[in-house]
């Protein structure tokens, strides 16, 4: 095993899934992003900064850890080289914007390079990483964009997974509001129903079409009015204090229409421009504060940089 010492760096962003009616199989990634730095040749030890960083767990347990584990694990490398792991969040836990995704994919790309530093006929492909990572994950609709940046439809069938790229209008923009609340995944799969009516699974199918024929024509107008989800948003909403109010107050503002990221809190209104996302932004928060919940605010166009580990010889 080679002497020497490395450093690799990459960026993960922050990821919304769902867009609304798309549940479980869509997703978009936006520019927030989670900072990691392995540094080769150096104790084993994981120091974590910025947000949640009292949350999370320093030792062998950290999913970042347990991703660069799994790819030496699925080509039988027994022996990890000791590193020093940095971490600096800007992806709140349990915030609906893909916390745990970014973490598995930076650990895989990461563990990746790590492998291919030592072993450079081991390195895996990106797309055995993305199914390592949908594995991790237990769903591809955030795993997917923080892997390649984009948004992306993804269709799981029988166990295997079909992903496409979604085009995204440049003049779409995002308002982003992550409230001063967690809302853990589990507890909002929790509330939801095993079985739902029909007509609510009928309306979701021509909703997703919808979004997709909006996307891929520029014809932004069609998210305007009733476009909503029936599957997840209905029972999530009653875990988030002020979500109609929310939702209302962004909607009047100009936005085209507000969605769930993720499993929630945090909620997005999708507007046609920078400036109008920035009022619904302001207008979201004034909204929350009704409900004596404060939250941060950021404005989005989709993130389309694929995250890429920079290598430094030490």
């Amino acid at each position: 095993m080679s002497s020497k010492q490395y450093q690799f760096s990459v960026q993960v962003p922050a990821t919304s899934a769902n867009l609304g009616p798309g549940f479980d199989s869509m997703g978009i990634a936006f520019g927030r992003v989670n900072d990691m730095v392995l540094t080769t040749g150096r104790p084993f030890q994981v120091e974590i900064t910025g947000e949640s960083a009292t949350m999370l767990p320093t030792d062998k347990t950290n999913v970042v850890i347990q991703a660069i584990f799994r790819v030496f694990k699925e080509v039988g490398v027994t022996e990890v080289p000791e590193f020093h792991l940095a971490l600096d969040n800007h992806i709140p836990v349990a915030g609906g914007l893909g916390s745990s995704a970014s973490a598995i994919v930076g650990g895989l790309l990461l563990g990746n390079q790590l492998l291919t530093t030592f072993h450079p006929t081991l390195a895996l492909s990106s797309h055995a990483l993305l199914e390592l990572a949908i594995d991790m994950e237990g769903h591809p609709d955030n795993v997917t964009p923080a892997m390649y940046g984009g948004a992306w439809l993804c269709i799981t069938d029988a166990g295997n997974t079909r992903t496409f790229r979604l085009p995204v209008p440049a003049a779409l923009s995002f308002a982003v509001a992550i409230p001063n609340f967690p809302l853990p995944t589990e507890a909002a799969r929790r509330v939801l129903p095993d079985v739902v009516p029909r007509g609510d699974a009928a309306y979701n199918a021509a909703q997703a079409a919808r979004l997709v024929l909006a996307l891929s024509t520029g014809h932004l107008e069609l998210l305007r009015g009733g476009f909503q989800d029936r599957l997840h948003e209905p029972y999530r909403k009653t875990l988030i204090p002020g979500y109609d109010d929310v939702r209302r107050a962004a909607i009047r503002s100009g936005a085209l229409t507000v969605t769930l990221s993720g499993a929630g809190p945090s909620m997005v209104a999708w507007c046609e421009s920078e400036s109008e996302a920035t009022q619904a932004a302001d207008e979201m928060t004034l909204a929350w504060r009704m409900y004596n919940v404060e939250c941060i605010t950021d404005v989005f166009t989709v993130y389309l940089d694929t995250p890429t580990v920079r290598t430094t010889a030490l």
